[in-house]
C-alpha cells in the first residue's frame, strides 16, 4: 500500500471514529466521575435537598442520563450556612467538535446521545463557610436526628489514616504494637489508639533544574483514630531546625455517611491539610 493510501485510511478511520463517538465524548472516563463536596470548616453538616447525608464530605456516583439539579446546604453552628448548586453545564471538550468544521453538527448530535454534550462537575474549591457567631444549626429536625441516631450505632467501624504527598518512610503502629509500612495510599484500621511516623520529602522542576528536599530524620506523632472517621497526617519541613513536622487534622466524629469502605478510601482527606508553610517558600 503506497503512503498516500496509507494517509488516506487513516484518515478515513479518523473520520469515521469521530463520526461514532463525538469529540467530548473520548473524555467520558475524565468528565464522568462522581461528584465530590468538601465543607469547611471540618464537621461542617452536609444537606442533600434539605437531608442530611453527612459532614465534611459527600460524593454522588455520576448520574448518567439525568438532567436532576443537586442543591447542597452546609451548616455549622458559628458560621452563615451556604448553599451550592450542582447542575449540568456545557462541556467544553465539545468545542473540539469545530475543528471538524464538516461533520461538526453531526458530532454534537453524537456528544448528546452519548450525555456528554452537557456534564456534572465537582466545586474546584473545598465549601468554605464565613463566619456568624449568632447561626444556631436546627437540631429538632427529623433528618438531624436520624443522622445522630445512625451515628450512635457506629462502635467498631474502620476508619482512615492518609497522609499528604510530601511525604517518605510511612509506618504506623497500632496499639497492640503491629506495624504498617502503607506507603502513601489510604488505609483502614479499626478505631483505637496509633502512633504515626513519616519524614518529609519533595521532588520537583524549577526552571532547568530537579531540586529535591529529603528530611535527615522522620517524626513520629500519636492519635486516636474514631470509627467512621478519618484522620490526615500532614507532613511539613521546618528548615531551620531541618526536621520534619506533623499536623493531624481529624473529621470529627464517627460519620455514618463513611461507614461504607469504599466511600471512606474516596475520601481525600488530604486535601483538607493546611498549605505546607516549606513549599510555598521554596516553589511558590
Amino acid at each position: 500500500m503506497t503512503t498516500r493510501l496509507k494517509n488516506i485510511a487513516k484518515l478515513a478511520l479518523f473520520t469515521t471514529t469521530l463520526l461514532t463517538i463525538g469529540c467530548a465524548s473520548m473524555f467520558k472516563t475524565t468528565t464522568h466521575v462522581p461528584i465530590q463536596v468538601y465543607a469547611d470548616p471540618l464537621e461542617s453538616s452536609i444537606y442533600l435537598d434539605d437531608e442530611k447525608v453527612s459532614e465534611t464530605f459527600h460524593q454522588i456516583e455520576y448520574p448518567f442520563k439525568s438532567d436532576k439539579k443537586f442543591t447542597y446546604r452546609i451548616e455549622k453552628d458559628g458560621f452563615e450556612p451556604k448553599t451550592v448548586i450542582i447542575e449540568k453545564k456545557f462541556n467544553t471538550y465539545a468545542y473540539l467538535n469545530l475543528l471538524t468544521f464538516l461533520f461538526s453538527p453531526v458530532l454534537f448530535l453524537i456528544d448528546h446521545a452519548n450525555d456528554a454534550l452537557f456534564i456534572y462537575k465537582s466545586p474546584s474549591e473545598n465549601i468554605k463557610l464565613e463566619v456568624n457567631e449568632n447561626y444556631k444549626e436546627k437540631t429538632e429536625t427529623a433528618t438531624y436526628k436520624q443522622f445522630e441516631s445512625d451515628r450512635s450505632k457506629l462502635k467498631n467501624t474502620k476508619g482512615l489514616i492518609v497522609f499528604n504527598g510530601y511525604v517518605t518512610e510511612i509506618l504506623v503502629t497500632d496499639g497492640d504494637g503491629n506495624k504498617y509500612d502503607i506507603k502513601n495510599t489510604p488505609f483502614l484500621f479499626a478505631p483505637g489508639n496509633f502512633e504515626v511516623q513519616s519524614k518529609f520529602y519533595t521532588s520537583f522542576k524549577k526552571g532547568n533544574y530537579q531540586h529535591t528536599y529529603t528530611a535527615k530524620t522522620p517524626i513520629t506523632s500519636k492519635l486516636t483514630l474514631q470509627p467512621a472517621s478519618a484522620i490526615a497526617v500532614c507532613t511539613d519541613f521546618d528548615s531551620v531546625k531541618n526536621t520534619s513536622t506533623h499536623t493531624l487534622i481529624s473529621s470529627g466524629k464517627p460519620n455514618p455517611y463513611l461507614s461504607s469502605e469504599t466511600t471512606l478510601k474516596r475520601f481525600n482527606m488530604a486535601r483538607l491539610c493546611p498549605k505546607s508553610i516549606f513549599m510555598q517558600k521554596v516553589n511558590p
